[in-house]
């Protein structure tokens, strides 16, 4: 079975109401299992969101090759390069407003020494036929270095595709005290092994991430939306977006770890 590592909410939403800023994350066994479970899952936490009946199963197919990826290569990968168990998958869902209204699936795993392709060396290598389906199916995807949500910030990456949801999303604007708002954020980051300095107030808060090298990252959250600087370019997302800014964040966190990959 499948086990749920990490919910959030926004404003009070139910933890795992993607339409009301909720997110999913749930660590699925290192065996043949867990591309059925994914798809369990994917098909339930998509069942309220108003999709079409075809969506929802090309966000079901994909999911299933995202984790079915995941196995066969980085948790094999693991196998050959530790003398530990490998480090199960997790398999994460939430929505976001930027750039477009999209629900996005994310399979992390801990092997960044195996990277995804969708290039296969000749009709018989299965190697990289799973992403070529993702590729045909998702509005996007793409793979950038991140953390476990399982609260032991191991480190990784997450393979991700994102799929078009209905206009307008979401379906009513989203709020939330900017003390709320930080203060889950920053536990969010602390989880996930990233060093969170946090300071509060009524009108905007503020959370403060300290990365390698003295790199500092400073969020401003305000009751609609929170803003910080990616590089040279200012990001200012929805409270909708809280948890794309976070793996946003972290993958600013790790930056130097792997090459990016992003399609369309």
């Amino acid at each position: 079975m499948a086990h749920m590592v990490q919910s959030g909410h926004i404003g009070g939403a139910f933890s795992r109401d993607i339409s009301k800023g909720g997110m999913c994350a749930w660590r699925l066994p290192p065996d043949e299992r867990c591309a059925s479970i994914a798809r369990s899952l994917v098909r339930g936490a998509a069942a309220p969101l108003g999709l079409e009946r075809g969506i929802v199963e090309d966000v079901v197919l994909a999911a299933s090759e995202l984790v079915t990826n995941a196995l066969n290569h980085a948790l094999r990968a693991w196998a050959d390069i530790a003398p530990m168990p490998p480090v199960p998958s997790e398999l994460w869902m939430w929505a976001r407003t930027t750039p477009k209204p999209q629900l996005v699936v994310s399979v992390f795993d801990a092997c960044r020494s195996s990277q995804p392709t969708i290039a296969p060396k000749d009709v018989l290598d299965d190697h990289g036929k799973g992403l070529s389906i993702v590729d045909l199916l998702a509005d996007s995807w793409g793979v950038h270095p991140s953390r476990s949500w399982a609260g032991d910030g191991v480190r990784g990456k997450a393979v991700w595709c994102a799929f078009a949801l209905p206009h307008p999303w979401p379906h009513r604007p989203l709020t939330s005290p900017p003390t709320a708002t930080a203060g889950h954020l920053a536990s969010s980051l602390r989880s996930r092994g990233l060093n969170v300095v946090e300071g509060y107030g009524r009108r905007v808060s503020v959370v403060s991430v300290l990365a390698e090298a003295g790199r500092e990252l400073n969020v401003w959250i305000e009751p609609t939306h929170l803003s910080y600087n990616a590089g040279a370019t200012r990001v200012r997302r929805p409270i909708a977006d809280l948890y794309d800014a976070g793996e946003d964040i972290v993958r600013w966190s790790e930056a130097d770890a792997i090459t990016e990959t992003r399609r369309r």
